[in-house]
Order: C-alpha cells, then sequence, then structure tokens
C-alpha cells in the first residue's frame, strides 16, 4: 500500500489518557482498538490535553461528574444510554442519527462528504459512468434517495437505489445490474457492509468487470475500485473542535463534515474492471492500493 499522507501524530497511549482529566470531556469507544483508537488518537492530539475515555466493551463507563460533553466512537457507544442533558460528539457511527435530549445537544461528525461531491470523485475515475446502482439496507439511508437521485441528474448520471432487506438478496441484485449499470457503490451502511457481502461484491465485480466503489478505506482494501470518505484522523479532529465549541457555548451544527474528502485507489480492483487511473486521478488521492 502507498500513501500519499504522512502520519499527523504519534499515537497516543491510552493509559496516558485515562490516567489525566479534561474536566468537561470524556471519551467513549466502543473498544480500544482498530480505527476507534486512530480516531480518538486523533481527537485526543487535536484536543490539546489528555481526556479520560472508556472502553466500553470492558463494561459500564462511570463519568467524572463534571462531565459536560461525552464524544463517543463507534455505534454502540453512540446508543448508549447517556445522561440526558449531556452533549454527545459521536463519531464512526454509521446508520445512527441521535436526538438531542437539552439542554444538551448532539453532533454527528459524518462519515461522508456531501454526495455531489463523491460522484464527481466517481466521474474522474470513471469519465464514462452514467448510471450508477447504490445498495442499502439501513433505513437510515431512506433519507437519502432522493439527495442520490438529484445530485446524479446534475452530472448526467441515472442513479438507481433498491433497499436490500437481507443480505440474501445480494446476488439477484449484483444479476440484475448487468447490462443495467456501469458501476455500484454501498454508503457505510453497518447492515450490508460485512466481510462475506463485501466478498461478494468483489468476487462479483472483478468477475464481470463492474466497478464497485465504496466509501471508506477499508472498502478499498477488500476489494472496491475506489472509495471517497473521510479519514479517521479527520474525524477525531472534527470531533475535538466540536467538543471545545461546546464547552464553550457555541453553537454547533447537528452534522458535521470533516475536512476534505479522502480518496483510496484499488490498482488490482481497477485492471479487472478495465480501468485505468489517469495522473490526476492519482495525485489526487490519498492511498493506493497496488
Amino acid at each position: 500500500m502507498l500513501s500519499k499522507r504522512g502520519p499527523a501524530f504519534l499515537p497516543v497511549l491510552l493509559a496516558c489518557a485515562n490516567a489525566a482529566a479534561a474536566g468537561d470531556t470524556a471519551a467513549v469507544l466502543s473498544s480500544a482498538g482498530g480505527a476507534y483508537l486512530e480516531a480518538f488518537s486523533s481527537f485526543q492530539a487535536a484536543y490539546g490535553k489528555s481526556v479520560p475515555y472508556f472502553d466500553l466493551s470492558k463494561g459500564k463507563p462511570v463519568l467524572p461528574p463534571d462531565t459536560v460533553t461525552i464524544v463517543t466512537f463507534g455505534g454502540k457507544a453512540a446508543g448508549y444510554p447517556w445522561p440526558s442533558g449531556s452533549n454527545i460528539v459521536y463519531v464512526m457511527a454509521p446508520g445512527v442519527l441521535l436526538k438531542a435530549r437539552p439542554p444538551g445537544k448532539a453532533v454527528k461528525i459524518r462519515l461522508l462528504p456531501d454526495f455531489g461531491v463523491i460522484l464527481s470523485r466517481l466521474k474522474r475515475i470513471q469519465p464514462g459512468l452514467k448510471r450508477l446502482q447504490i445498495f442499502w439496507m439501513s433505513p437510515y439511508y431512506a433519507r437519502y434517495e432522493e439527495t442520490f437521485r438529484t445530485e446524479g441528474e446534475k452530472l448526467g448520471i441515472q442513479i438507481t437505489a433498491p433497499q436490500l432487506m437481507s443480505s440474501d438478496e445480494i446476488p439477484g441484485q449484483l444479476r440484475q445490474a448487468l447490462g443495467e449499470a456501469d458501476a455500484l457503490w454501498i454508503p457505510p451502511d453497518p447492515l450490508l457492509v460485512t466481510a462475506e457481502n463485501l466478498l461478494i461484491l468483489k468476487e462479483f465485480s472483478w468477475a464481470n468487470g463492474l466497478p464497485f466503489y465504496g466509501s471508506t478505506k477499508g472498502m478499498t482494501r477488500e476489494g472496491a475500485v475506489a472509495s471517497v470518505g473521510v479519514s479517521f484522523r479527520d474525524m477525531g479532529a472534527a470531533a475535538a473542535l466540536a467538543a471545545g465549541r461546546l464547552n464553550s457555548g457555541e453553537d454547533v451544527q447537528e452534522l458535521v463534515f470533516p475536512g476534505t474528502p479522502e480518496i483510496t485507489l484499488n490498482a488490482a480492483a481497477a485492471k479487472k474492471c478495465g480501468l485505468e487511473f489517469h495522473r490526476a486521478v492519482l495525485e489526487e488521492a490519498d492511498y493506493l492500493f497496488p
């Protein structure tokens, strides 16, 4: 794997974060490892002072009594029954949309750029893209169906977005897409994105030369031609900014998109689908998997 971006900071030791307190902010990870830890480390670095953290997989978190804002990493942590009136900043929780419980506020750090931005990047990668089929399962994405089609029309791309009721429908929908779509795309849908489903998508895509696009670096690594999403680093930094502003009494939008889109490419997948990345696309990409 080649990366254009170098590390923005040294990994933060969780033990150090747990030993000191930030006073008004606490962090809770669904589990203290992998991507959650990467995003938390970025959050801790950007926040500027140590924040007590809790690993929800280890048991019930006991928050400091002066906690005002809780920053959560992962859907399990976001959905935990936090004290009423707390500010919640939640990261890496696809398919979750919390309702604020006044006087507290709920701020979601989005995993996806605006769909128009995603489509424009996919169009650069595949200039002949005119028909895109989107698969989704979580009811959360029903709110975006009209947005998908409207943004597609702006770029001359016909969007088809069938909701899948179960993973069993994937093979049939893929067969139907042959001849009716130029490419496939899936959002970071927690009901749809499983190791088994990603393998099915990869094998079908590579065998039939139908490009499959994702929304996270992990999907690209697992066989998507490319993904347009948000880096864990940027998500953590955006969460730190939102938490600081909430603690200062400032207004923060309920949905926050952090930084610039992260574009990841998979050279092997592109070759299987008969695509060649243009120089400008390679220069814009953040990661290239061989």
